[in-house]
């Protein structure tokens, strides 16, 4: 028995051209899942606290930002961790008082709240990322459970050990 026959196939079984095809998308294939197992050099998994500012929200949303919660990225619905600690306090609103000087007062109706969360992602030399999104400190980041929805900003970013 001949490796290829009169009608060109390889041992009688498979055409040459179809073999040359399946091996074609076998070895695409092959190099596509090998790529996507391999990590950049010096990142790993950590878990990283995230401090986040929901500015100016009334006592209702503050209200419900409780210990516990699991956060998720509202664009991506990503996990990008569990709520650790939630700090609660008046929002500052600039008045313009008699004598013409800007004064800082607490107002009375909009609260602030700080939530800790602390979530697994990676923190390499050029970002952090949780949750499949970069965190960076200043950047306003879109979070939600099932019971709200916050816009909040980045204040202050732990890797920890």
């Amino acid at each position: 028995m001949r490796l290829i026959d009169d009608n060109g196939r390889v041992l009688g079984i498979i055409n040459i051209i179809d073999l040359l095809v399946i091996l074609l998308i076998l070895g695409v294939a092959g190099r596509y899942v090998a790529k996507s197992q391999i990590k950049p050099a010096g990142v790993q998994t950590r878990n990283i606290q995230i401090t986040l500012l929901v500015k100016d929200v009334r006592e209702a949303t503050s209200s419900v930002i409780k210990v516990g919660d699991i956060v998720r990225e509202t664009k991506t619905n990503l996990v990008l961790g569990k709520v650790t600690n939630v700090e609660v306090k008046p929002a500052d609103t600039l008045v313009n008082t008699a004598d013409g000087r800007v004064v800082n007062y607490p107002n009375p109706i909009l609260k602030d709240v700080y939530v800790t969360l602390v979530g697994t992602g990676t923190a390499g030399e050029n970002a952090v990322v949780v949750g499949n999104s970069e965190v960076r400190i200043g950047t306003q980041l879109s979070v939600k459970t099932n019971i709200y929805a916050v816009i909040t900003t980045v204040m202050g970013i732990k890797v920890l050990d």
